[in-house]
């Protein structure tokens, strides 16, 4: 068939991205060593004596033509004669190749020596390997030397010349030899060989057709471990790379193994697809032969022709009880699982489901799947195997299907006992045998009685009867510490609690619970499409403006949808799981069991470190995980029910107009690193060419996004550490900060000489120059005042300038403040200043504002000195002890009514005041149990979700929440009295 342009076309993209891969998998581990620290190869074949660095003089270099190793060196009768090495970087390792005469054992072996500076030598031991082909080979090895040795000394033993070695070649810091776990002879049926590098960074291939793994062109990569179900001959060999990108290999090792049975090829097949003849039909699939590299040697791979779905069916004439497909993904494309359908007729298929897991490792971003199915219907003679994936069409890959000849996987049941042990039992079907290894042991064990284990575990197992292909290698995480601290469902050990999740069964049972409870909430009806309330422009005399701003209704200053309408902005932080996730390498230990990050979990792992249980339990719910896109859309849909109207901070904002949901964005200034200032957080304004920076990139990010009516505005920033400003800005140094070079010129501008400096500010500095590196006291009125007048001048600047960049591209939405920290919200100095100078420049202040009441004198002192400028409170919160989570503010609520009772307390206060424009309460979801991902095991884990870990919703708090939340423009038109509830604090 000729090749249509499509598919030539798919076919040059796939092999440009396998040869890229390839290039990437086969690069040297050493690329970014120091050549004066790496270990450098050296490859000496002894055709002179150039790579020597002293020898005897008396030794002499041997031609031989015909021989495979045509230069050797031969001894003389002399005795004690010598060869040494010297090598540039550090000695690691060292190989010598050498000859014998057959027959004329016992040999005399040479010594072998190391020194660090050619003087004083250590005599060292070498490993001694003979080749199981060519018994008159024999290979020293030479390993672990002390940290400085670059001298190694070859010396020659005894006076009998035919029983010493000629030698052959040397290899200073190369491969060393690769051992099997297995001896050679007789194994278990169904064995695993597994193979071991004797140095890091090595590359194994191996041949089993008795060829030469060096330079064969049939040798394969080792990657996984290799079964043995018939008489099996493995060459083994290993490569490795220096700096500089010199390689070499090491000897061949040779085993040989006769296992106690057979495969027995009479029962079903196993299509290794290397044609379509036991196809009974494909559809839009082809075979695609190269790059086998990848594929765990595996030069013949079903592949579609396009992005669409494509299929292969079986058809026999015997019933098929079992399978077993093996697939490879490409790891950067979303991944879609095969579909798989059975039929007794070839007309009428059903789809049934099949087990899928990772097999082995990823290589060159190409992970390897199984999927399996045993004890189909009686009857089933059709097969039909769909492949999916709408990124790219030569992603999956299906490798060999096999049926009724594959023994099933095995499973795995535990118990936790008091004692923290694991009684780990080991399942497979009929008359199977188990292997198993823990803890990447070195091979395989044979299955008896269950397993009694402590800590945490790697457990990797596979089954197989006699005459049929083993299983794939399952791995399972089992943790018997007695350091768990967070079950399989993400919930924390240490705290009972009502819905406290047990079983998968609970979770697959809250689909209909959810579609209930979120069915049955009726939401005000009163609300018109942006969540402002229907008829208050007319009502109230409010301008349609065509986006949201900020207008008055009697002395109240008020918030207004583009259409005109009242809208006080009730939003949730974070609609997205991100704060789910929690790091779990290195402290796997705490962690009750694990999924595989390679199987269905997959999407739930940020990277190998950050797991979400929230996602993981979103697919135990649906079976699937959520993407980004699902949890938002789903998020916005609830929280409308509840009665907000908005998107808060740290939503992702890319969704919103699909959504049709208000939301706000944040300028980027945290990621401008030129402008960030170590151990305190605010923005070096004064940084060279501050302006200039900003305005590129604030055009970049406005423009797009200027006439968008969803948009509320723009927050500035979050959380600046102004409260720092007195004791951290004096004490920066010039060179690392501008901000302290600007401080010290207006010093210096003020003050014009040094001594007079030093008098006000009680210092014996001998220059203003001197000034810029160190750390400037503040001891005296005329420092406070100084200091005071500086942290104007940057307050003025620093908003004065993005206020002006932002308004050049953005005329059209409010500027909403930089979402003020508590603490200096709560500091009478700083926040005075702060909202004189800040409320000239933007158009609503927002104050993140964490308290157990809502402190209304505060707030109005804010917007008084503002200049009447109206607040946000862009987050605040409550949460309880009960889940094992931290509560936001201690022993601010015993269980989730009182958390609603605090919600509705300061919500309902901030709604009366007539300054107040919205409300933003954190966050959608509750942090993660042992902390949010980015802080490590410092992370922030708070009850701070309308929902947790297990997606499901507070009923109680949101019964309060819906409570307030449906009256709040009668709270804010002052239509009803607020709630207050009497509580504690």
């Amino acid at each position: 068939m000729v090749e249509t342009k499509a598919n030539l076309k798919n076919r040059t993209r796939i092999n440009l991205l396998l040869i890229f891969s390839l290039l990437i998998t086969l690069m040297p581990t050493h690329t970014f060593a120091s050549n004066s620290t790496s270990a450098e190869i050296v490859v000496d074949d002894l055709t002179d004596w150039s790579q020597v660095y002293k020898h005897s003089e008396t030794l002499s270099l041997q031609v031989s033509e015909a021989s495979d190793d045509p230069t050797r060196v031969i001894r003389s009768f002399r005795s004690n004669e010598y060869m040494t090495y010297r090598s540039d970087g550090p000695l690691r390792n060292f190989s010598l190749y050498t000859y014998y005469r057959a027959d004329n054992g016992p040999y005399n072996h040479p010594n072998f020596y190391v020194s660090h500076d050619g003087q004083e030598y250590e005599e060292v031991t070498p490993q001694i390997y003979k080749d199981a082909d060519n018994m008159n080979i024999v290979v020293y090895e030479v390993r672990n030397f002390r940290g400085d040795a670059k001298y190694l000394k070859i010396q020659y033993t005894g006076s009998d010349i035919a029983k010493s070695p000629v030698i052959g070649k040397a290899v200073l810091n190369g491969s060393l030899g690769v051992r099997s776990n297995l001896p050679s002879g007789s194994v278990p049926y169904g064995s695993m060989v597994m193979l071991e590098r004797a140095t890091a960074g090595d590359t194994v291939y191996y041949t089993t057709d008795g060829s030469d793994p060096r330079t064969s062109l049939t040798r394969k990569l080792y990657t996984s471990p290799i079964k043995v179900v018939n008489e099996l001959l493995i060459k083994i060999s290993a490569v490795n790379h220096s700096a500089s990108g010199k390689s070499a290999a090491s000897r061949v090792s040779t085993y040989r193994y006769v296992p106690d049975g057979s495969l027995d090829t009479t029962v079903g097949m196993n299509d290794t697809l290397e044609n379509f003849k036991q196809l009974y039909s494909k559809s839009s699939i082809y075979i695609l032969r190269d790059t086998p590299y990848f594929f765990g040697n595996d030069s013949n791979r079903m592949v579609r022709t396009s992005k669409k779905p494509g299929n292969i069916i079986y058809n026999t004439d015997y019933d098929i009880s079992s399978f077993m497909v093996y697939s490879y993904f490409f790891t950067g494309k979303a991944i879609e699982k095969h579909r798989i359908f059975i039929s007794e007729n070839g007309v009428d298929y059903s789809e049934i489901s099949a087990k899928a897991y990772s097999v082995g490792h990823p290589v060159g971003n190409w992970q390897k799947y199984a999927y399996e199915a045993s004890l189909l219907p009686a009857g089933t003679r059709y097969l039909k195997i769909e492949l999916h994936g709408s990124d790219a069409s030569w992603s999956p890959q299906v490798s060999n299907v096999i049926l009724n000849r594959s023994t099933a996987s095995v499973d795995i049941k535990s118990t936790r006992s008091a004692e923290t042990l694991h009684d780990v039992q080991l399942t497979a079907s009929g008359e199977a045998k188990i292997f198993y290894r823990l803890n990447n042991g070195f091979g395989f064990k044979s299955y008896s009685e269950p397993l009694q284990l402590t800590g945490y575990n790697v457990l990797e197992t596979y089954a197989v009867k006699d005459g049929m292909e083993p299983s794939p290698i399952r791995k399972y995480t089992l943790n018997a510490s007695n350091l768990i601290k967070v079950d399989r469902f993400g919930q924390l050990t240490s705290a009972n609690f009502p819905g406290k999740v047990t079983n998968d069964q609970q979770l697959e049972a809250d689909a209909a619970a959810d579609a209930s409870y979120y069915g049955g909430l009726t939401p005000p009806s009163d609300r018109d499409q942006y969540g402002g309330l229907n008829g208050s422009a007319e009502k109230y005399g409010l301008q349609k403006t065509g986006f949201f701003t900020i207008q008055q209704i009697g002395s109240r200053k008020v918030m207004t949808t583009p259409g005109g309408n009242l809208f006080f902005s009730l939003g949730v932080n974070g609609l997205t799981a991100n704060e789910t996730y929690t790091m779990v390498k290195g402290r796997e230990e705490l962690f009750e069991s694990m999924p595989s990050n390679q199987e269905e979990y997959k999407s739930a792992f940020m990277g190998l470190e950050n797991f979400s249980f929230y996602l993981a339990n979103k697919y135990r719910k649906t079976g699937e995980v959520p993407t980004e896109h699902a949890i938002y859309s789903e998020a916005a849909e609830r929280i409308r029910k509840w009665g907000f109207n908005s998107a808060g901070g740290y939503s992702p904002e890319k969704y919103s107009n699909e959504t049709k949901l208000p939301y706000v964005r944040m300028l980027p200034l945290t990621s401008m690193n030129w402008a960030n200032i170590g151990g305190i957080s605010i923005f070096d304004i004064f940084s060279p060419d501050a302006e200039a920076k900003l305005d590129k990139t604030l055009a970049n990010v406005l423009k797009p996004n200027k006439d968008d009516p969803l948009l509320i505005g723009y927050f500035i920033d979050n959380e600046y550490e102004y409260h720092k400003f007195y004791s951290h800005v004096p004490k920066l140094k010039a060179s690392k900060a501008a901000i302290k070079g600007t401080l010290v010129k207006r010093l210096k501008d003020k003050y014009q000489d040094i001594d007079k400096f030093n008098s006000h500010w009680q210092t014996s500095f001998k220059s203003f120059e001197d000034l810029k590196e160190a750390e400037l006291p503040i001891n005296t009125s005329s420092a406070w005042g100084d200091m005071d007048a500086f942290f104007r001048y940057y307050l003025e600047t620093f908003f004065g300038t993005v206020s002006r960049i932002y308004r050049k591209y953005d005329p059209n939405h409010l500027l909403l403040g930089d979402r003020w920290l508590t603490t200096p919200f709560h500091n009478e100095k700083f926040r005075s200043v702060m909202a004189e100078i800040e409320g000239k420049y933007v158009d609503v202040i927002s104050i993140n504002h964490y308290s157990y009441h809502l402190k209304p004198d505060l707030l109005e002192d804010v917007h008084k000195k503002s200049g009447g400028k109206p607040i946000l409170i862009s987050e605040f919160g409550y949460g309880t002890a009960e889940q094992g989570l931290d509560p936001l503010l201690p022993n601010s609520a015993a269980n989730q009514f009182e958390r609603a009772m605090r919600y509705r307390n300061y919500m309902e206060e901030a709604a009366s005041l007539d300054f107040i424009v919205g409300v933003h309460v954190f966050n959608y979801v509750d942090q993660a149990g042992l902390g949010r991902y980015w802080q490590g095991i410092w992370g922030e884990r708070y009850n701070s979700g309308l929902v947790n870990v297990a997606d499901r919703p507070y009923k109680e708090y949101l019964e309060g929440i819906m409570d307030t939340n449906y009256d709040i423009y009668k709270l804010v038109l002052g239509e009803r009295p607020k709630f207050y509830y009497e509580l504690r604090k």
